[in-house]
């Protein structure tokens, strides 16, 4: 097989395998939010905490 075909296809199969990993913190953090509002508290307060956990659970630079 061509290496160029073999490295495209490796980064293919590594960008498929990591997808999840975000998909999931970004879940977290979501349900984290809805239950947060719920609970009563600020949606003010709400989203910062949102955005801190996407920070750090993500690894999003915001």
């Amino acid at each position: 097989m061509n290496k160029k075909i073999a490295t495209l296809l490796f980064a293919i199969g590594l960008g498929a395998a990591a997808a999840p990993a975000f998909a999931s913190c970004e879940f977290y953090c979501a349900s984290d939010y809805r239950v947060c509002v719920a609970g009563g508290t600020p949606a003010a307060e709400c989203a910062a905490e949102r955005t801190a956990c996407l920070r750090d659970m993500c690894g999003y630079d915001y």
